[in-house]
């Protein structure tokens, strides 16, 4: 690699690679990272999915049924 002088086109450092590039074969990842072109990674179409809510309301339901208490002596011993 030359480090002949261009004007207004400095020295990186690739953070992923470590490589010394020019500014010009450089590019900003969507994570703010600057790599060098060859080492680019766009963002994962993954990232941009949303969840849906889910119905879970049950289909079969029926109304609460009124309480019912058993008075005294209502049930006996032959009723067991």
């Amino acid at each position: 690699m030359k480090d002949n002088y261009i004007p207004g086109d400095n020295w990186i450092i690739c953070e992923r690679t470590g490589f010394k590039i020019r500014a010009s074969d450089a590019m900003r990842e969507w994570n703010g990272a600057i790599v060098r072109k060859q080492s680019y990674e766009p963002r994962h179409p993954q990232d941009f999915v949303r969840g849906r809510k889910d119905d879970t309301r049950p289909e079969l339901v029926r109304p609460e049924q009124t309480d019912y208490f058993l008075s005294d002596n209502e049930v006996t011993r032959d009723d067991l």
